[in-house]
């Protein structure tokens, strides 16, 4: 039997597919400013600044992202506070809330979820503005 995984077993942690990797904001973590990056993000905590995420962007049910997001796909749960836009798509769940615009070519908004804001389906990732 292998010790590091190479008997077709689990890996340890720290050694999982570098691929398959993402970053966690906890619930207790409140971070300010630019946050960029290429790999899967989940906000538990307090995220204040601008997102901007080739991969998934997810807020939880705890979390708080009060900034401007562009991401491949955003899934939120939490609240969010902001224009969101995405390459794939925005999903806001049914404890979401979103008070800001979603540019995004698909979107799906949950039953029981709170929006404030316009919706653009045109494409492209940039966010359209409030006088818009």
């Amino acid at each position: 039997m292998a010790i590091f995984g190479k008997s077709g077993g689990p890996a340890p942690p720290g050694r999982e597919d570098p691929e398959s990797r993402s970053s966690f904001i906890g619930p207790k973590i409140r971070f300010q400013g630019e946050l960029l990056g290429d790999e899967d993000v989940l906000v538990e905590g307090r995220l204040e600044g601008r997102v901007k995420i080739s991969k998934a962007f997810r807020v939880g049910h705890h979390g708080v992202v009060l900034a401007e997001v562009a991401a491949g796909t955003v899934v939120i749960a939490g609240r969010v506070v902001g224009n969101v836009s995405a390459d794939e798509r925005v999903e806001l769940l049914p404890t979401g809330i979103l008070e800001g615009n979603i540019q995004a070519p698909r979107i799906v908004i949950g039953e029981g979820a709170r929006f404030t804001g316009r919706i653009d389906m045109s494409g492209g990732t940039a966010p359209p503005s409030p006088s818009s």
